[in-house]
């Protein structure tokens, strides 16, 4: 009789993870979707951790662990512990905005007459000149370029820059100050540089008030070939401001002379 009985096989019940029901989901990510002081919470933002303590703190759950409110909140794409900065506009985006768009976007992107240029203006602020105390030795065989540790400080610095959108040139000048007075000393070394037979000089700016100011206004209506252009307010889209960004920048520069304007 016992021969005969068939041997059966014991399956343990496989531990998995703690199922909560959907009511805590819900809860989590209009926790989430707040921001902490809303809750009465005296923090910057949210991380799983605290998000699990406020579960518990709203006696929506006895325990959870930050874990679980981290993959609860993924399957809503929801990250409240980053931040991103933002400028909320000062104007409004309206019909005179998408205009001022367009302009850029054909001034950067149509086919120019041989009597145009468009030169994308911009100037980088607070450069801090180091010099070395003792000068900079050059790579050798196994050994990479030595530079010293010591230096001394020589003030700040302000660069006004140029870039040409067509052919990629960049020229500039350095100041000591940021003011109308050296923006129309980087106009001046331009009037000079551009050859007499581009006639059109299409400046692209921001709207800092360096780059509109009652002086520089008298200086473009002295000279009739340099035509302004500006972005809208808040907009620092102008191509120059990749050059700015780009470590190797000083190789890249016919910087003229350094002008310290009174």
């Amino acid at each position: 009789m016992l021969a005969a009985l068939t041997p059966c096989r014991i399956v343990r019940a496989r531990v998995g993870r703690r199922a909560f029901p959907p009511e805590v989901a819900l809860h989590l990510v209009w926790r989430a979707c707040e921001l902490p002081e809303q809750a009465g919470r005296s923090l910057s933002q949210w991380g799983c951790a605290r998000l699990a303590r406020q579960l518990v703190r709203d006696e929506v759950v006895a325990s959870i662990s930050p874990q679980t409110v981290q993959r609860m909140l993924a399957a809503d794409r929801l990250k409240p512990w980053r931040s991103h900065v933002r400028l909320h506009p000062r104007t409004p985006r309206d019909a005179t905005c998408a205009e001022q768009v367009r302009n850029v976007a054909d001034l950067l992107t149509r086919l120019l007459d041989d009597y145009e240029v468009v030169l994308s203006v911009d100037e980088m602020t607070s450069l801090q000149p180091r010099p070395r105390r003792v000068p900079t030795r050059p790579a050798r065989p196994g050994r990479p370029v030595q530079v010293e540790h010591e230096y001394k400080r020589a003030g700040a610095t302000h660069m006004f820059a140029a870039f040409d959108t067509r052919f990629g040139q960049v020229s500039g000048v350095t100041t000591r100050r940021r003011r109308q007075i050296e923006y129309l000393a980087l106009l001046e070394h331009l009037d000079r540089a551009v050859p007499s037979t581009i006639t059109t000089i299409h400046l692209l700016a921001d709207n800092v008030s360096v780059h509109h100011g009652t002086l520089v206004r008298q200086w473009l209506a002295a000279h009739p070939r340099f035509v302004a252009h500006f972005t809208p307010v808040h907009d620092r889209a102008g191509p120059v401001r990749g050059v700015h960004a780009r470590p190797c920048w000083p190789r890249r520069l016919a910087l003229a002379r350094p002008i310290s304007a009174g």
